[in-house]
């Protein structure tokens, strides 16, 4: 869970700073930007978690990755989570920040798992029915699972609605299961 209080109090002074400078979207690109390098990267978490290797090598490694390219805002901030060792929580704030980013624009985040790769005119379509059943702007990630068999699950936050053959399989099974021969009837 990346809900802790040390990634939460970090993410959200550099959202608030981001919202007073009103630079709220230029500092979520550099969040992205972070995060990805993050994720795709496993050398440099390795780096930021090692307790052998000096801050300032932290500092000057993180520094040189990003510079050109994100704000003298997040610069900083990536220099204080550095000096604070809290580098192993950045991937964390990082999510935290997106999380504040969404709620402040107003955006949810649903995923829809299909069984297989649907057109963009289907994923265009879905989605405009679930902005209009939360009346909310939605980004739309999408995952595939054979194991569903067909149909489709949508969870947005902590709704789900799972309509994938796989799950009325099941609900027949069950249907089976429970009938009675020996009733008269």
């Amino acid at each position: 869970m990346y809900h802790s209080q040390i990634n939460i109090r970090y993410a959200r002074s550099l959202f608030l700073l981001a919202e007073e400078k009103d630079l709220v979207d230029e500092i979520k690109q550099d969040i992205g930007l972070i995060l990805q390098l993050l994720e795709e990267n496993q050398e440099i978490n390795i780096l930021l978690e090692h307790p052998v290797v000096k801050a300032s090598k932290k500092t000057e490694i993180l520094t040189n990755l990003v510079k050109d390219k994100v704000h003298a805002y997040t610069v900083s901030f990536l220099h204080l989570i550095v000096k604070n060792k809290r580098e192993k929580h950045l991937k964390n704030m990082c999510r935290n920040f997106n999380d504040l980013y969404k709620a402040h624009k107003g955006l949810k985040t649903a995923v829809l798992t299909t069984a297989f790769e649907l057109t963009r005119t289907h994923k265009t379509n879905i989605k405009r029915a679930i902005e209009k059943a939360f009346n909310a702007s939605v980004e739309l990630n999408t995952k595939i699972d054979e194991d569903i068999h067909g149909g489709m699950i949508i969870q947005v936050e902590d709704k789900q609605l799972d309509l994938s053959v796989a799950r009325q399989i099941q609900q027949l099974r069950n249907q089976f299961l429970n009938i009675d021969f020996n009733k008269k009837g």
